[in-house]
């Protein structure tokens, strides 16, 4: 079996109560940085760790090499106020606020005695132990320095980057990095004041593998015990360990009750897989699974969905998709995508998405790659799954079947204060369609050399270019009498130019710079007729300031624009000198045409007469306080009216509270095609308590397209999210509804849906807070 190049990503893992459908995870983060003497507590106690655990910044995880314990000339250093030495015994007794440290350990005690030849520290009264990310307090022991073991009574312990913390009756470290507890309790909640426990018989954790072993192990709810496992092995790190995942739970109208089990099978470094029963009250019993391979020349994975007989729809449903990725050869590579579903209801059924409820198309891709020197070469296929049934056979997207497309790109001469850059892409391709009877298919070989001669410096730039565009078609079409072998040849010529102007000076207390860019484009491309031509893969582009710089108005090569025009646009930005962290950027630019543009998408759309543009503006502010606003409009000055509106405001003065409100509205030949507005907020409320919520709202059918509120609790050691919600999508008119619930023991696992990530999908700026 070939190495992995990188270990697979880990999962979160399931571990004790896995059978009664909760999860464990004791996973320290085992950092080491031994601590000054003066922050030791006396013992795990009440206080402010716990009441500011979820404000505190995350700690980086330090390894520390516990064979350097056992140098030669590692040095043992303690500090105490009396000592004693007994001659014939060979022993050091020390008493009174004894501290010991060597290397990256740490020990103090009442009272200790150090035995040289032994490296042997025996400790009674206060004794505190520290290590790589662990700290034990207990009444008495002995450890072992050199070999890093030892035993400890009635003992508790202590992981402070997670607040992981627990008793046990005696603890044993072993010299290989195993530490092995008898009678131990485990959880994440402030010490005396526990809502969740886990109490086990005897507990095992070894550092070097990850993986932690429990027997007799029992989970308490305020005190009273709700499950029992008698044995059980999970991971105490960030590596891959076979177990379950946490479960998800939601309620919806379309599968009712919707439960999901995942298991993970950790197989090999570089292979895995998970399996997750899925039941759903109002459908039946689905099987989902995932496999993934990572090897030095190929990755991939496979992903898969069964339910057999839907209750509902009495017939088989299904999903496969499959990604694979390969290094064939120098310079070679190739990828594979293949999605497919059963039926086009499959995603709007059983998507964990709003995302995957809107899909429309499923797109498969097979692709393979190779560069040499100055060539590149992409062959792939694309062919695409419909799945809306609002969408027409004879409108249904066009399968590339093959394509080919090259570049290249020999050389950029310098010549003097200039630079000679050439460049040469072409592409081959067959479209198919699924209906050949209702749409025009064949062959189109598209090819561009370009010949550029920039001049670039500093307070501007200078780009003159030309460019010959040959396309060519060998057609099948649906009306036989109808030319077959098209093609055209446009030349291109362009000038792109722009000046770089600045100045400092001092405002808020803060060094700035303003900047002054103007720009101007002039692009001009003879007609050619097109209308005759298919449209294959071709649209018009949506004008933005970035398209306003471009060389053609349509995405795609069936159509080449004609133009005869100028491009000017001014940018103007300020930056924080000493950061470089932008404060407000705004831009605003506009066509001016000198002659008609007779090309258009289609041969019935009509001639565009117009001798200027819309004109198209953006800004950006970032402001104190945590406000940032950003907006972009499209003026038509023949018209006098706004084209397209869109504004936003976010206020989010702390991780934890943002408030994002938005606008956006589009008018086509002046009538009014899109309004919507949509405000979503979370925001703290009480201590600990957290509120979310969401609304967008389209105006021009005045009804709700999406709403969702819901609650939050967090505190160290557990945490609950409920999301209630309601939504649209494009093709059902009847409103979904569903409630989502995740409860999660912190340090251990969680019940339920995964609600941070759509808060992160649904709310601007909204970030995981655990």
């Amino acid at each position: 079996m070939s190495r992995p190049e990188r270990p697979l990503a880990p999962r979160r893992l399931a571990g004790p109560l896995a059978a009664m459908m909760l999860t464990f995870g004791l996973s320290p983060a085992m950092a080491a940085e031994p601590p000054p003497r003066d922050v030791w507590p006396a013992m795990p106690s009440p206080g402010d760790q716990w009441a500011a655990c979820l404000d505190r910044p995350a700690v980086p995880t330090i390894r520390a090499d516990r064979a350097a314990r056992r140098g030669p000339d590692v040095a043992t250093r303690i500090d105490a106020d009396r000592m004693r030495y007994e001659t014939t015994e060979g022993r050091y007794s020390f008493s009174g606020d004894v501290s010991l440290e060597r290397a990256d350990q740490w020990l103090g005690a009442d009272e200790v005695l150090y035995r040289e030849m032994e490296d042997r520290v025996d400790a009674r009264g206060s004794l505190l132990y520290g290590e790589e990310g662990l700290r034990l307090f207990a009444e008495q022991g002995y450890m072992l320095l050199g070999a890093g073991s030892g035993k400890l009574d009635r003992a508790r312990y202590l992981v402070p980057e997670t607040l992981t913390q627990g008793e046990t009756d005696r603890i044993r470290l072993d010299e290989d990095g195993v530490v092995h507890l008898s009678g131990a309790t485990y959880s994440t909640c402030e010490p005396g004041n526990e809502l969740w426990q886990l109490r086990v018989s005897r507990l095992r954790l070894n550092r070097d593998t990850g993986v932690g072993e429990a027997w007799d192990a029992r989970m308490t709810l305020f005190g009273t015990p709700v499950a029992y496992v008698p044995y059980m092995n999970f991971p105490i790190d960030e590596r891959r360990k076979s177990g379950l995942l946490p479960p998800t739970f939601r309620q919806s109208e379309r599968v009712g009750t919707d439960f999901a089990l995942p298991y993970y099978w950790n197989i090999a470094p570089n292979y895995d897989a998970t399996f997750t029963p899925r039941y759903m009250s109002q459908r039946g019993y689905m099987m989902e699974g995932e496999f993934r391979h990572l090897q030095s020349w190929n990755s991939g994975e496979v992903r898969g969905a069964y339910l057999p007989d839907d209750n509902e729809l009495e017939r088989d449903r299904w999903a496969l998709s499959v990604q694979q990725r390969a290094n064939l050869a120098r310079g070679v590579s190739g990828s594979l995508d293949v999605n497919r579903v059963s039926d086009e209801d499959y995603f709007r059924d059983f998507g964990s998405s709003f995302d995957q409820s809107s899909t429309t198309h499923l797109r498969s891709r097979a692709q393979l790659r190779h560069r040499q020197g100055d060539w590149t070469s992409t062959a792939r296929a694309d062919w695409f799954q419909t799945l809306s049934p609002t969408i027409s056979a004879g409108n249904r997207p066009y399968e590339r079947l093959p394509q080919v497309v090259m570049s290249y790109t020999p050389w950029r001469a310098d010549l003097g204060p200039v630079a000679l850059d050439y460049r040469l892409d072409a592409e081959a391709v067959r479209f198919d369609h699924p209906e050949p009877r209702l749409r025009d298919t064949g062959t189109r070989l598209d090819i561009t050399p370009r010949l550029a001669l920039p001049y670039e410096r500093q307070a501007g730039f200078i780009r003159p270019s030309v460019a010959l565009r040959h396309t060519q078609y060998d057609l099948d079409r649906v009306e036989g009498e109808e030319d077959e072998n098209l093609s055209r040849t446009t030349p291109i010529s362009s000038l792109d130019a722009g000046i770089y102007l600045e100045r400092h000076f001092q405002a808020f207390n803060r060094p700035l710079r303003q900047t002054l860019e103007p720009r101007a484009y002039y692009l001009y491309v003879p007609r050619r007729d097109q209308s005759d031509f298919p449209l294959f893969d071709t649209t018009a582009a949506q004008p933005t300031l970035f398209q306003f710089y471009s060389e053609n108005r349509f995405i795609g090569a069936d159509r080449m624009g004609d133009a005869n025009q100028l491009t000017t646009g001014l940018t103007s930005r300020f930056v924080d000198r000493a950061t470089g962290a932008e404060y407000f950027r705004v831009g605003v630019g506009q066509i001016r045409y000198f002659d008609d543009r007779e090309v258009q998408l289609r041969a019935s759309d009509p001639i565009d007469e117009t001798n200027r543009s819309d004109i198209i503006g953006e800004a950006r502010a970032q402001l104190p306080a945590g406000f940032s606003v950003g907006g972009e409009v499209v003026w038509d000055p023949d018209a006098e009216e706004t084209r397209f509106t869109s504004a936003r405001i976010n206020y989010q003065p702390r991780n934890d509270a943002v408030i994002s409100t938005a606008y956006r509205a589009r008018r086509d030949n002046g009538e009014l095609t899109l309004e919507q507005r949509d405000i979503a907020m979370v925001w703290p409320v009480f201590q600990r308590w957290h509120v979310f919520g969401g609304w967008r709202y389209s105006m021009l059918e005045d009804r709700t397209l999406e709403a969702f509120g819901g609650l939050e609790y967090r505190d160290c050691c557990w945490s609950l999210r409920l999301v209630n919600r309601y939504y649209r999508d494009d093709i059902l008119e009847e409103p979904e509804r569903s409630v989502m619930l995740q409860f999660e023991f912190r340090g251990l696992g969680s019940v339920g849906d995964r609600i941070e990530d759509f808060l992160q999908d649904s709310i601007y700026g909204y970030q995981d807070m655990r």
